[in-house]
């Protein structure tokens, strides 16, 4: 995509307001985008230990790397003119993550991704995988402390040929200095399948949108998230599966704990076509309300067009259940270790989604200080 081109769509878009579908609970009119003067990350890559595996920053990949990286080229899945971010993130895109895995090939890789400064940042991570291949791939996000915000806008686009798999895992706990948008999406071929793993636990205000377009019969797409707001913190998650072709299957596990006067909106939709027959897909969202200031909020939508599928979705909202803290107590607890208790095995079937023991170890952990303040 041309830059100058979407540099004027940018400049021509609006800010999504309140009664625009999809932004009824993310209120972004006071943002002031040309505030934030561009900046970089740090970013730390794992070792690569196959050689034929390519693992490397954005910049490398366009020198190095030309023809593979303009076939996969940035906003070749995310269109470009969907909204004013995405715009932005075409226009000023200027770092990011290139991973290409070839055929039958199996790797795990990591990134770690600091944010130490304000401004504005746009990363951007392309993943290919060839056929058969398989990718364990995970991103550690946080920030610094510093006065002004930080405000992120990144896209992950990844395509999955035929009887590939990746297990995608993301986890941010940034200081409250960070503003985040984010869009994410997968292009899944036949027999192929992802494993979206996240854990939203930092940042100010943070969005994530994640759509697998399930284009090949036999593939998977799994969603797996946690997240957990104190003070003022706002979450913005919508997970989208789009169904278009017949045997294909997905599992959506949303679950969230709320406190002080942190905010959420989960958005879920199911999406069959047609001919999309033999579909077997669910969608379930759970929040936990520990503060009478909190809120939450639930869409989860079906729009089925075919006749033979299993599709469903559930949605709860909640506090603590007392019968159970009245027994833990009675079994030597106080009320406070109760209730931690009851919320880190609330999110423990998120948490025993996650491959990366290391990753896994860090998500228990930030939990755990999430609970003791």
């Amino acid at each position: 995509m041309d830059h100058k081109t979407a540099l004027s769509k940018y400049n021509k878009l609006e800010l999504p307001s309140l009664k625009q579908k999809g932004w009824e609970y993310t209120d972004v009119s006071k943002l002031s985008l040309e505030k934030y003067k561009q900046t970089t990350q740090d970013i730390e890559f794992s070792e690569n230990n196959n050689e034929d595996v390519i693992f490397t920053d954005l910049k490398t990949a366009m020198k190095k790397y030309r023809v593979l990286f303009e076939k996969y080229s940035p906003m070749s899945l995310v269109k470009y003119n969907q909204d004013k971010f995405t715009a932005m993130h075409t226009a000023y895109c200027n770092e990011g993550v290139f991973i290409y895995v070839p055929k039958n090939c199996s790797v795990e890789l990591k990134n770690i991704i600091t944010t130490n400064k304000p401004g504005s940042v746009f990363t951007h991570t392309i993943i290919v995988l060839e056929e058969n291949a398989s990718l364990n791939y995970a991103e550690e996000h946080y920030s610094t402390s510093f006065k002004e915000d930080c405000f992120r806008n990144d896209v992950v686009e990844i395509h999955a040929k035929s009887s590939s798999k990746i297990i995608f895992h993301n986890l941010q706990n940034w200081k409250n200095n960070v503003i985040n948008i984010g869009n994410w999406k997968v292009n899944l071929e036949k027999d192929s399948r992802i494993d979206w793993i996240l854990g939203q636990f930092g940042g100010k205000s943070s969005r994530i949108k994640i759509d697998s377009v399930i284009s090949g019969q036999g593939s998977v797409s799994n969603a797996y998230g946690a997240f957990f707001g104190s003070k003022n913190q706002h979450f913005d998650i919508t997970t989208n599966i789009h169904h278009n072709v017949p045997n294909t299957s997905g599992d959506i596990l949303i679950k969230g704990v709320l406190n002080d006067d942190s905010t959420s909106v989960y958005r879920g939709r199911i999406k069959i076509l047609k001919n999309a027959q033999n579909t077997n897909s669910y969608l379930s969202d759970h929040s936990l309300i520990l503060s009478k200031n909190a809120m939450s909020n639930s869409i989860p939508s079906l729009e089925i067009d075919a006749n033979e599928v299993r599709a469903s979705h559930g949605a709860t909202l909640g506090k603590p259940d007392e019968r159970e803290i009245f027994y833990l107590m009675s079994r030597g607890l106080n009320k406070t270790q109760a209730k931690r208790l009851i919320i880190a095995g609330y999110l423990s079937p998120v948490i025993k989604k996650i491959k990366d023991s290391k990753l896994k170890t860090m998500f228990k952990k930030i939990i755990k200080e999430k609970l003791q303040r």
